[in-house]
């Protein structure tokens, strides 16, 4: 992912979301820039078909949306931030491979779980990836993704 892709991106999270959650470029710019090994987009014929957005992140509750995230500091966890697939490319295997490159990198990383917050319609695809839900020490971190979400841990088992 660089720089280039994130007009294509603000596009791809506004079909995926409408506009309940879109995030400001410079946000997500920040995101990118803290874990650029963390971060990538999937393209077929038609353009961008996803992204992804991850980084390392100390505790045991989300980071906040709509913010630009602090530098980085030592974690032994990722954080799963957004991953997004276009209309077109729903069930065409896009996001298992945007998530299988998480999952590498986390591990790599030497992370002993993964993040996320799923919104309440993903849920199910999380769980049957691993994740549990878990209550964050922060709950009130959890207001701003919305009714029905829920942060999720993945073991990595390290």
């Amino acid at each position: 992912m660089t720089a280039d892709d994130l007009p294509a991106i603000l596009l791809v999270q506004r079909l995926a979301y409408g506009n309940a959650y879109q995030e400001a470029v410079q946000v997500l710019d920040a995101k990118r820039k803290r874990s650029p090994a963390a971060c990538w987009v999937a393209c077929d014929a038609a353009g961008m078909a996803g992204y992804v957005f991850a980084h390392d992140w100390p505790g045991d509750a989300p980071p906040p949306l709509h913010v630009v995230l602090p530098a980085a500091a030592v974690s032994t966890c990722g954080f799963l931030h957004d991953l997004a697939v276009v209309p077109r490319a729903h069930g065409g295997g896009v996001g298992a491979a945007l998530f299988a490159a998480v999952q590498q990198w986390s591990l790599a990383a030497g992370h002993e779980a993964l993040h996320l917050v799923s919104l309440a319609s993903a849920a199910g695809y999380w769980r049957r990836a691993g994740f549990v839900s878990i209550v964050p020490s922060e709950r009130s971190a959890m207001a701003a993704y919305g009714e029905g979400a829920c942060f999720m841990r993945l073991s990595l088992g390290c």
